[in-house]
């Protein structure tokens, strides 16, 4: 198991670099956000032979040129980054008990209030960039049923860790725009899909479990018969889509147009875990041991790293995708009661990413690519919030 001292070591060296970097970054989409890069995207998606040459050179510059992004935008805050990061310091908080901690969470939990999207049933969150999808583009500000959890589970650990009223209101407000302010399609007379965003009629398996956990968890402090409701309506939809070997493909259906990955596929078993624990229903644990055992045979190899993909939409020349390792340390601790091992898992690949991939200045790389080459400019949102949030989180497991 992965020794305490080595944890502890490894976020203080994080926390020194990202007290020293500041809370603003690049981001790994600001060529994709930018005016040429969102034309390339719509190309492609219009007719993918005559948008191919622009988007492989894109890809190219993402990959080997990643200091090149930074032509296309400047630093800023990101929901997702701000969100990890303030649940980062309160897990430190909470096993360490040091008031800076709670501060420091506090400043990015106030952050989160001051740029939350407007007009909508509760508290949500997008992104501050626009981005070009085969649905079309979705402008900055958009909240996303993938993004605003994140906010959900940092304003809510505070309320929890320090009883604090606005905090329960924030947390509890999110469950109105998860209930009331997003799309249903109908997949069957039995099976209904809620959508991504306020905008769109996607059928995406994991913005259904976020939807599933964030009306569960906030079902337990309000008791609201509909929470309960529409979150079994949502992850009846997910356990429908799961296929016999366990996995799940990124949407509804498989085609040319779906993947099944690494990151994506802990979302969907870290928020499956937060609705059993919940509703302590068997068929969800079922669905979590088979997706857990999909994961660890077709996404980890037999050396315990990540494989990113098990399913390829598109080349992406990744051969270590730090996302992967920050969610399968997450996945971990969640499954620590229900798969035997799960938690032990996490300290092995802690111990993996801490050994190979954290740089002497105390963020870890990026990603590396199929060649070998490191990406080692640091994005909060990409992973160094989700990279420090886990380790963070497995600490304070640790100290129970």
């Amino acid at each position: 198991m992965l020794k305490k001292k080595i944890l502890n070591e490894s976020i203080n060296k994080f926390i020194t670099w990202h007290n020293s970097y500041g809370d603003l970054s690049y981001d790994r989409m600001d060529f994709w956000s930018s005016k040429p890069g969102i034309l390339t995207k719509r190309l492609f998606y219009k007719n993918k032979y005559l948008g191919l040459p622009f988007a492989g050179l894109a890809l190219l510059q993402e990959t080997f040129f990643p200091s090149l992004l930074k032509l296309y935008a400047d630093p800023r805050r990101e929901t997702i980054g701000d969100a990890h990061y303030a649940s980062a310091y309160l897990n430190l908080y909470e096993s360490k008990g040091d008031q800076k901690y709670l501060k420091r969470a506090e400043e990015f939990l106030d952050a989160l209030k001051s740029y939350a999207c407007k007009g909508y049933s509760g508290y949500c969150w997008g992104y501050t960039f626009s981005w070009e999808t085969h649905f079309g583009l979705w402008p900055s500000g958009t909240p996303l049923m993938t993004i605003t959890p994140y906010a959900f589970w940092a304003f809510k650990k505070h309320f929890e860790i320090t009883g604090n009223k606005e905090s329960f209101d924030i947390f509890t407000s999110v469950a109105e725009f998860a209930a009331y302010d997003l799309n249903k399609s109908k997949m069957n007379e039995d099976i209904t899909a809620t959508s991504y965003s306020p905008i769109d009629n996607s059928q995406i398996i994991n913005a259904n479990t976020y939807r599933a956990a964030v009306l569960l968890e906030t079902y337990q402090h309000v008791k609201k018969q509909n929470y309960l409701d529409e979150a079994q309506e949502s992850l009846k939809f997910v356990l429908a889509n799961q296929q016999e070997d366990g996995s799940w493909f990124y949407e509804a259906k498989e085609s040319s147009e779906t993947f099944i990955d690494n990151f994506h596929t802990c979302f969907v078993l870290r928020n499956l875990a937060m609705c059993y624990k919940v509703l302590k229903d068997e068929k969800t644990l079922d669905a979590i041991k088979k997706g857990y055992e999909f994961y660890r045979k077709n996404l980890i190899r037999e050396n315990n790293t990540p494989i990113h993909f098990a399913k390829v939409k598109y080349v992406k020349l990744r051969k270590y995708e730090m996302y992967d390792y920050a969610e399968g340390i997450k996945l971990g601790i969640y499954l620590k009661d229900m798969i035997e091992g799960a938690l032990d898992f996490s300290g092995v690949m802690a111990e993996d990413l801490i050994s190979k991939f954290q740089l002497s200045k105390g963020y870890f790389i990026t990603r590396v690519t199929s060649f070998g080459t490191k990406h080692k400019v640091p994005y909060h949102r990409w992973p160094q919030a989700q990279l420090f949030c886990s380790l963070a989180m497995l600490e304070n497991e640790l100290e129970k």
